[in-house]
């Protein structure tokens, strides 16, 4: 059996960071014709964030997503 040493918990996100990206996601559905119902909708079918926002890539400018996802935190919020 493998000891990897203490387990220590997963970090929660800072909550208003989450909050930042729901609106943010929210946001760039409503732009396509995608409501709020339907989005959640696709994400209760299995539909991954990073899926959607790659898909949502070519019909939306980059310079429009906040920086920290564009550098950073695109997948981590996945």
């Amino acid at each position: 059996m493998n000891n990897t040493g203490p387990h220590n918990p997963p970090v929660q996100p800072d909550r208003e960071l989450v909050e930042c990206a729901i609106v943010e996601l929210l946001g760039i559905a409503e732009r396509h014709g995608i409501t709020a119902a339907h989005f959640v909708q696709m994400l209760d079918s299995g539909m991954r964030i990073s899926d959607f926002l790659t898909a949502m890539d070519g019909l939306t400018n980059a310079e429009t997503l906040p920086k920290v996802w564009v550098e950073e935190d695109r997948d981590a919020i996945d």
